[in-house]
C-alpha cells in the first residue's frame, strides 16, 4: 500500500493534536505549573461552574498530572484521541458502526458529518436528545453537536473496546479538542487527505501508528541520550514490513499445522488471485521425518504469541492464516473469530497506545468475519506491560512482598523491560499470598491492592507458554540503555545483553514450549559477533535454526542507511537432525527486490542464493558465527591449516584518549618536529616529538596511507594516561615493521606493509613478525580468499585484530607469492608517491 499520505498526515495530526488538548487543559484552569493551576477539587474555572461530573472528571485529570508529569499527560490524551478518531474513520468506511452512519464524513465521503446532519434520527446510545435539541435551538453549534456524537460514539464502542474508547463519564472526555468540525482541522485532514481505499487494508491503522511516533524517534536517537522510560517504545517500534511477517508466521504457525495435517490445503491459499488473501506463499517445505514437533489434533489447541506485539501486523496475519484453518475444519465462520481471539492469540506491549491500536485492529479483523462481534462482549489478549510502582512501606507487615526488593523493583520497571520479565514461581506465590493476607484484612479496596492485583494478573501473563512465539521485538544497543536496564539486562541475560533484540530471542526459548517454534526478525549481530558467542553456542548445542532469511541492510524501507543489517529466523526450540535452510539476500538492494529474491529461492532452491547446513559444522570455524554459505572445502580450511596469529602477532594501536590533540597529519607541522628515522621505543625525545603514526585510512592495498604523525613524546605518553578515553597497549612493537590495515571499512579491507619507523594507532591494527613472514601474509591477506573468510567470521564494518587473528594461513608456495607481493608493494609505492600527500612525493606523472 502507499503510505505517503499517511506519513503526511500523522505527525501533523499529533502536533495539532497535542495544541488542542492543551488548550482544553488551560480552559479548565489546568497549566503546566502545579503552582498555577486552580487546586483539584475546584468548583469553577475560567468563571464557569462545573457539574459534579465535571468536577470528578477535572480531580481526576489533576492526579494524573501529579502522577505523571504535564507533558507526559499531554501526550497520552494526544494519542488516546488520535487512536479513537483513527478508529472511527476506519469502522465508518467499512460500515462497521453500530448506527451504520457515518460520524466523520458524509455518506458520499466529503467533509461533512452525516450524523451532525441526521441527529434528530442518529440512533446512538448515549446521545442526550435534550442537549441535541438546545444546540438545534441555539443555532450554528455544529461543532458542539460533532462534540456530543463523537463521545457519545465512544461511549457505546467502548463496551466491544474498552481500552481504546472510554465512556461519558471518563476524564478523557474533557480533553477531546474543540473546533474538529471546522475547515483545517485534524477530522478535515483525516478525511480529505487520506483516501478512503487507504483505509480498505487494516495495515493503515498500523502505519499510522508508526508514522505518529516518528518524530519523537528521530529526536531520541538525535540527543544521543540513554533511554527514559518514555523515550523506549516510540524508539524502538517498527512496522514489520508484510511480506517478512509472512515469512515467519508461514514457517511457524504455517508449519506446525502442516505437520500435523499434511493432508490440508492451506498451501493452496499461495495461489490466491488477490495477492492480501495469500497465505503460506513463503512456506519452505520441511525434512518432516526429522523434526518432532506438538502434536495438534484441533484448530481451537493452538497457541500463538507476540512478545511484543505493537500495533498488530504479526498478530493480524496469524489471524488470517487461522481463520483459513478453522475454515477448513468445518467451523461455522461467524464462530471463529471469537475462538481465535479467545483460545489462540496472544500479545504482550509495553506501549498502551500501540495495545490500544492491536486490540482495535483484532477487533477489526473479527467484525469482518462476524457482524453482531461488537456485542459479544470479546476482547483480544493483549497484556500491557506498564511499570507497576508499589510501595513496600504501604503493604501490610506480614506482607511476602516486603522480602522480595527485586521483584517490587522489576514490577517498577516493567515499562522498559517488558516480556523480558520471567517471575519465578515464589515471585508468583508472594503476590497471590499478598492479596489473600489483604482481604483477610478487608484491605482489598486499597490502591495498593489494587496494584498488586495487577501485578499479579501481568506476572502470570508472563509465565505462560505457546506452541509459537513470532516478534519484531525492540532494537536498542546496550549503550543506549538507562542505568536500571543495563544492570538488569546483564544480570538476567548475560550471553544476549548487547541489544534488547537479542534478548529477546533468548526470551522466546522461554516462552515456547518444547518443541514449538519461535521466529524473530532481529540484527544480525549475534550471528557474528564475538560478544554473542556464548549465545551462538547454545542455539547451536540446544536449538535449531529452521529457516533463515538473511536480509541484510535496507529491508525495512523505514530503516535507512547501510549500519542496520537484520536476519528474520525461524528456530526449532530442541534439536532437530534437518539441516537448516538459509535464503541470502545481503547483496539485494531494497525491500521489494529482496522481497522478490525470497520468493524465487523458496520455488528455486538451485538459484544460488539458497544454502542448506548443519548448524554443527559452525563450530569448526572460530567463534562459531552463522556462516551457512561456506562451502565444506572452506570451513574444513580452519580445521586444516594454521590460525594466523601462529604466524604472526596481531595488535590493536594505540588509543590516545584526544586524537585531536596528539595526531596530527603530517604536512601541518614543521618537518623539523618530525622523526622519521626513530626505530625504537625508548629513543623517543622527552618533549615535543613527532612520529609516523599509521591510523587506518581509506582503501589502499599492499602501500600507502601514510598521512599521519603522532607526538609520542615522553611528556605526550604521561599526558594521555590520565586522559578517560585513553587504553593502555603493549609497546614493544611499536616501530617495527608491520603488515597494517583499517579496523573500519566500508568496502573491501585492504593490507598494506610498512617499514620499521612507524606507531600504529588503534583505528590502524597491525601485525607484526619476521620480514619473510610478513610479506607472504600480506599477499595471503590481500587475496579474495581471505577476504571470503573475514565476512564468514565477521561480516561487519569492523575488521580488528582479533577477527583477522583467527584466520587459517593458507599460503602452498611462499616463495612465489612473495615475490609477487614484492612487485604490488613497488607499483603500489610509486602510485601512492605520485599524490602531494606523501612524503616521499618528487612530481605529479602528469608533469
Amino acid at each position: 500500500m502507499d503510505t505517503t499520505c499517511l506519513e503526511r498526515f500523522a505527525p501533523w495530526a499529533r502536533t495539532e493534536l497535542i495544541k488542542g488538548v492543551d488548550q482544553r487543559a488551560y480552559n479548565l484552569a489546568i497549566k503546566p505549573d502545579a503552582d498555577n493551576h486552580q487546586p483539584a477539587d475546584a468548583t469553577v474555572v475560567n468563571g464557569r461552574v462545573l457539574s459534579n461530573l465535571e468536577q470528578r472528571q477535572r480531580a481526576e485529570l489533576v492526579r494524573r498530572i501529579e502522577q505523571r508529569g504535564y507533558s507526559v499527560f499531554i501526550e497520552e490524551m494526544a494519542y488516546t484521541w488520535f487512536n479513537r478518531l483513527i478508529a472511527i474513520r476506519y469502522m465508518e468506511v467499512h460500515d462497521y458502526l453500530p448506527s451504520h452512519t457515518r460520524i466523520l464524513s458524509s455518506d458520499t465521503g466529503s467533509f461533512e458529518s452525516q450524523a451532525v446532519h441526521d441527529v434528530l434520527t442518529l440512533d446512538l446510545e448515549g446521545l442526550v436528545k435534550e442537549q441535541v435539541l438546545t444546540f438545534i435551538e441555539q443555532g450554528d453549534k455544529d461543532n458542539e453537536l460533532f462534540r456530543l456524537i463523537v463521545l457519545a460514539q465512544c461511549n457505546e464502542l467502548a463496551e466491544a473496546m474498552p481500552t481504546v474508547f472510554g465512556h461519558m463519564d471518563d476524564a478523557d472526555v474533557l480533553m477531546l479538542p474543540d473546533n474538529l468540525l471546522k475547515e483545517g482541522s485534524v477530522v478535515a485532514h483525516l478525511v480529505q487527505d487520506i483516501p478512503e481505499n487507504v483505509w480498505y487494508d487494516v495495515e493503515a491503522l498500523g502505519w499510522l501508528y508508526q508514522f505518529y511516533n516518528a518524530e519523537r524517534k528521530d529526536e531520541f536517537f538525535k540527543s544521543k541520550r540513554k533511554a527514559t522510560p518514555e523515550d523506549i517504545a516510540p524508539a524502538t517500534q517498527l512496522f514489520t514490513p508484510d511480506w517478512i511477517v509472512r515469512y515467519m508466521v508461514d514457517n511457524s504457525l504455517g508449519r506446525l499445522w502442516m505437520l500435523n495435517h499434511p493432508e490440508s490445503r492451506l498451501c493452496e491459499y499461495a495461489h490466491a488471485e488477490d495477492p492480501r488473501d495469500r497465505l503460506m506463499e513463503y512456506y519452505i517445505k520441511p525434512d518432516a521425518e526429522h523434526e518432532d514437533f506438538i502434536r495438534v489434533t484441533s484448530p481451537e489447541d493452538i497457541t500463538f504469541c507476540d512478545l511484543a506485539c505493537g500495533s498488530g501486523h504479526i498478530l493480524v496475519y496469524a489471524f488470517k492464516m487461522l481463520m483459513a484453518i478453522y475454515e477448513e475444519q468445518g467451523y461455522r465462520r461467524r464462530d471463529i473469530p471469537e475462538l481465535i481471539l479467545t483460545k489462540n492469540l496472544s500479545g504482550m506491549e509495553i506501549d498502551p497506545r500501540a495495545a490500544q491500536i492491536e486490540t482495535l485492529v483484532l477487533a477489526m479483523c473479527a467484525r469482518k468475519h462476524d457482524r453482531r462481534f461488537f456485542s459479544r462482549g470479546v476482547t483480544a489478549d493483549i497484556t500491557v506491560l506498564e511499570s507497576i510502582e508499589i510501595d513496600a512501606d504501604s503493604l501490610l507487615l506480614t506482607s511476602p512482598l516486603r522480602e522480595k526488593p527485586e521483584l517490587l523493583d522489576t514490577l517498577a520497571h516493567l515499562g522498559e523491560i517488558g516480556s523480558l520479565f520471567q517471575p519465578s514461581d515464589s515471585d508468583i506465590a508472594a503476590l497471590e499470598e499478598d492479596l489473600t493476607d489483604a482481604m483477610g484484612e478487608d484491605l482489598f479496596s486499597s490502591h495498593t491492592n489494587k496494584l498488586v492485583e495487577q501485578a499479579l494478573k501481568v506476572c502470570r501473563a508472563l509465565t505462560r507458554h505457546f506452541d509459537v512465539v513470532v516478534a519484531n521485538p525492540p532494537y536498542m544497543g546496550s549503550s543506549s540503555f538507562n542505568s536500571f536496564m543495563s544492570k538488569w539486562i546483564k544480570k538476567h541475560y548475560p550471553d544476549s545483553c548487547r541489544d534488547l533484540c537479542t534478548a529477546f530471542i533468548e526470551r522466546s526459548y522461554d516462552l515456547a514450549y518444547e518443541r514449538g517454534y519461535s521466529a524473530m526478525v532481529t540484527m544480525q549481530s549475534w550471528m557474528f559477533l564475538g560478544s554473542f558467542e556464548k549465545m551462538r553456542t547454545r542455539i547451536i548445542d540446544e536449538k535449531t535454526i529452521l529457516t533463515m532469511a538473511h536480509l541484510g541492510t535496507r529491508a525495512f524501507d523505514a530503516i535507512g542507511g547501510e549500519v542496520v543489517s537484520v536476519t528474520a529466523d525461524v528456530f526449532y526450540n530442541g534439536k532437530s537432525a534437518s539441516k537448516g535452510v538459509y535464503v541470502r539476500l545481503v547483496d539485494i538492494v531494497g525491500s521489494e527486490p529482496k522481497r522478490e529474491k525470497l520468493l524465487e529461492a523458496i520455488q528455486n532452491p538451485d538459484c544460488g542464493w539458497f544454502y542448506r547446513a548443519d548448524a554443527v559444522t559452525f563450530h569448526d570455524i572460530p567463534g562459531s558465527p552463522i556462516a551457512y554459505w561456506l562451502s565444506p572445502s572452506a570451513v574444513s580450511s580452519f580445521l586444516k591449516f594454521p590460525r594466523l596469529d601462529s604466524i604472526v602477532s596481531l595488535q590493536a594501536g594505540i588509543t590516545t584518549g584526544n586524537n585531536q590533540r596528539y595526531i596530527l597529519s603530517w604536512w601541518e607541522l614543521s618537518i623539523c618536529f618530525i622523526d622519521s628515522q626513530c626505530t625504537s621505543v625508548s629513543r623517543v625525545a622527552k618533549e615535543k616529538a613527532w612520529y609516523p603514526c599509521n591510523k587506518g585510512g581509506r582503501f589502499r592495498k599492499w602501500y600507502g596511507n601514510r598521512e599521519s604523525v603522532m607526538n609520542f613524546s615522553r611528556s605526550a605518553q604521561n599526558e594521555m594516561r590520565e586522559l578517560p578515553g585513553y587504553r593502555p597497549v603493549s609497546l614493544k612493537e611499536q616501530f617495527h615493521s608491520s603488515i597494517s590495515w583499517s579496523d573500519i571499512t566500508a568496502d573491501h579491507n585492504s593490507f598494506r606493509l610498512n617499514g620499521s619507523n612507524c606507531l600504529f594507532e588503534h583505528a590502524g591494527s597491525c601485525a607484526f613478525g619476521k620480514e619473510e613472514d610478513l610479506i607472504a601474509v600480506a599477499g595471503f591477506l590481500n587475496s579474495s580468499t581471505s577476504q571470503a573468510l573475514i565476512n564468514a567470521m565477521n561480516p561487519t564494518l569492523n575488521c580488528n585484530a582479533g577477527v583477522v587473528s583467527r584466520l587459517p594461513y593458507i599460503v602452498s608456495s611462499p616463495l612465489k607469492i612473495s615475490q609477487l607481493v614484492h612487485q604490488c608493494v613497488i607499483n603500489a609505492r610509486r602510485d601512492y608517491d605520485s599524490q602531494e600527500t606523501s612524503w616521499d612525493f618528487k612530481r605529479s606523472p602528469l608533469v
